[in-house]
């Protein structure tokens, strides 16, 4: 029997398992810091959202790949 740790609600993952909630802990965790430190250190705001875009997607498609494979669907 396979554990689902997430939900799939149209486009959104819900996490129903403590693993999924780990995953999304996890995600945040990473982003939180980076996101910090570079807006403390940013030039333009342009130069902080091309920073934060490429580091949030990469995560976000990280969260969204761990979800979409162990969702119940």
């Amino acid at each position: 029997m396979k554990t689902h740790w997430f939900k799939q609600l149209g486009p959104l993952y819900i996490p129903v398992h403590a693993y999924g909630y780990l995953v999304t802990i996890l995600a945040i965790a990473l982003v939180v810091p980076v996101s910090l430190a570079v807006v403390r250190n940013g030039q333009s705001v342009t130069d902080e959202i091309f920073q934060l875009f490429v580091y949030a997607t990469c995560v976000a498609f990280w969260w969204k790949w761990i979800a979409d494979k162990t969702s119940e669907k």
